[in-house]
Protein backbone atom coordinates (compact mmCIF):
# COMPACT_ATOMS: atom_id res chain seq x y z
CA UNK A 1 0.00 0.00 0.00
CA UNK A 2 3.04 2.30 0.23
CA UNK A 3 2.91 2.83 -3.54
CA UNK A 4 -0.72 3.86 -3.41
CA UNK A 5 -0.23 6.04 -0.34
CA UNK A 6 2.71 7.93 -1.85
CA UNK A 7 0.75 8.52 -5.04
CA UNK A 8 -2.22 9.76 -2.98
CA UNK A 9 -0.03 12.18 -0.99
CA UNK A 10 1.66 13.55 -4.11
CA UNK A 11 -1.61 14.06 -5.99
CA UNK A 12 -4.11 14.89 -3.24
CA UNK A 13 -1.93 16.76 -0.77
CA UNK A 14 0.93 18.13 -2.84
CA UNK A 15 -1.16 18.93 -5.92
CA UNK A 16 1.08 17.16 -8.45
CA UNK A 17 -0.25 16.11 -11.81
CA UNK A 18 -1.05 12.39 -11.83
CA UNK A 19 1.35 11.50 -14.64
CA UNK A 20 4.33 13.27 -13.02
CA UNK A 21 3.51 11.83 -9.59
CA UNK A 22 3.20 8.32 -11.04
CA UNK A 23 6.63 8.59 -12.67
CA UNK A 24 8.16 9.57 -9.31
CA UNK A 25 6.42 6.74 -7.50
CA UNK A 26 7.27 4.21 -10.22
CA UNK A 27 10.96 5.12 -10.06
CA UNK A 28 10.99 5.12 -6.24
CA UNK A 29 9.88 1.53 -5.56
CA UNK A 30 11.19 -1.89 -6.42
CA UNK A 31 9.77 -5.27 -5.52
CA UNK A 32 11.22 -8.67 -4.81
CA UNK A 33 9.50 -11.75 -3.53
CA UNK A 34 11.03 -14.99 -2.34
CA UNK A 35 8.41 -17.05 -4.14
CA UNK A 36 5.89 -16.89 -6.93
CA UNK A 37 3.69 -19.60 -5.49
CA UNK A 38 0.04 -18.51 -5.65
CA UNK A 39 -0.56 -19.12 -1.95
CA UNK A 40 2.16 -16.60 -1.06
CA UNK A 41 0.76 -13.80 -3.20
CA UNK A 42 -1.68 -11.63 -1.29
CA UNK A 43 -5.08 -10.75 -2.70
CA UNK A 44 -7.21 -8.20 -0.88
CA UNK A 45 -10.94 -7.94 -1.42
CA UNK A 46 -11.98 -4.75 -3.16
CA UNK A 47 -15.00 -4.58 -0.85
CA UNK A 48 -12.67 -4.34 2.17
CA UNK A 49 -10.50 -1.72 0.49
CA UNK A 50 -13.57 0.25 -0.55
CA UNK A 51 -14.94 0.33 2.98
CA UNK A 52 -11.63 1.16 4.69
CA UNK A 53 -9.62 3.06 2.07
CA UNK A 54 -11.91 4.22 -0.75
CA UNK A 55 -9.46 6.76 -2.17
CA UNK A 56 -6.70 4.16 -2.21
CA UNK A 57 -8.92 1.76 -4.14
CA UNK A 58 -9.72 4.53 -6.60
CA UNK A 59 -5.98 5.09 -7.10
CA UNK A 60 -5.43 1.36 -7.58
CA UNK A 61 -8.04 1.41 -10.36
CA UNK A 62 -6.22 4.38 -11.95
CA UNK A 63 -2.87 2.59 -11.79
CA UNK A 64 -4.49 -0.52 -13.26
CA UNK A 65 -6.03 1.47 -16.10
CA UNK A 66 -2.69 3.09 -16.99
CA UNK A 67 -0.89 -0.24 -16.82
CA UNK A 68 -3.47 -2.15 -18.88
CA UNK A 69 -3.40 0.54 -21.56
CA UNK A 70 0.36 -0.04 -21.94
CA UNK A 71 -0.10 -3.81 -22.05
CA UNK A 72 -2.91 -3.48 -24.58
CA UNK A 73 -0.75 -1.35 -26.88
CA UNK A 74 2.08 -3.85 -26.71
CA UNK A 75 -0.16 -6.92 -27.04
CA UNK A 76 -3.32 -5.87 -28.93
CA UNK A 77 -6.40 -8.07 -28.55
CA UNK A 78 -4.73 -10.36 -25.99
CA UNK A 79 -7.49 -10.52 -23.37
CA UNK A 80 -5.90 -13.48 -21.59
CA UNK A 81 -2.76 -11.46 -20.98
CA UNK A 82 -4.78 -8.46 -19.78
CA UNK A 83 -6.76 -10.63 -17.38
CA UNK A 84 -3.69 -12.33 -15.94
CA UNK A 85 -1.70 -9.10 -15.50
CA UNK A 86 -4.53 -6.93 -14.22
CA UNK A 87 -4.21 -5.71 -10.64
CA UNK A 88 -7.92 -6.38 -10.21
CA UNK A 89 -8.91 -10.03 -10.31
CA UNK A 90 -12.39 -10.17 -11.81
CA UNK A 91 -13.63 -12.85 -9.44
CA UNK A 92 -16.68 -12.82 -7.23
CA UNK A 93 -15.93 -10.92 -5.10
CA UNK A 94 -13.31 -8.88 -6.92
CA UNK A 95 -9.85 -8.94 -5.39
CA UNK A 96 -6.79 -6.76 -5.67
CA UNK A 97 -3.66 -8.70 -6.60
CA UNK A 98 -1.10 -6.95 -4.45
CA UNK A 99 1.90 -8.50 -6.22
CA UNK A 100 0.57 -7.24 -9.57
CA UNK A 101 0.24 -3.79 -8.05
CA UNK A 102 3.88 -3.61 -7.06
CA UNK A 103 5.20 -5.11 -10.30
CA UNK A 104 3.72 -2.39 -12.47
Amino acid sequence: MAIVELLRVLVDQEGMELEFAWELVYKSFSYTNHTILPEALEKWGTDLLESLLPRHLEIIYIINFIFLEKVSKKFPNDMNRLNSLSIIEESNPKRCRMANLVRN
